[in-house]
């Protein structure tokens, strides 16, 4: 078995399930994480924190002149 079988994944139907789901692909702001979940924004950085613990990588896009920067999954595990 790899590491990337070995990541606890969150339980289905849980806000960092959620987290989870909508770091995936093209990666979310900060903002729209907060308003999704329902969290101050140190929540989610907090939360992220805890993914970033069990094993994901969270990449930050950088922000441009016409969006804000974003936080996206690579992958299950570096």
């Amino acid at each position: 078995m790899t590491d990337q079988h070995t990541i606890d994944a969150p339980k289905d139907g849980t806000k960092e399930a959620r987290l989870v789901a909508a770091l995936t692909g093209k990666g979310q702001t900060l903002k729209h994480l907060s308003n999704l979940l329902a969290w101050q924004p140190h929540t989610v950085r907090a939360a992220m924190t805890r993914l970033r613990k069990r094993g994901y990588v969270i990449d930050r896009i950088a922000k441009t002149e016409k969006s804000a920067a974003r936080f996206k999954l690579r992958g299950d595990k570096a």
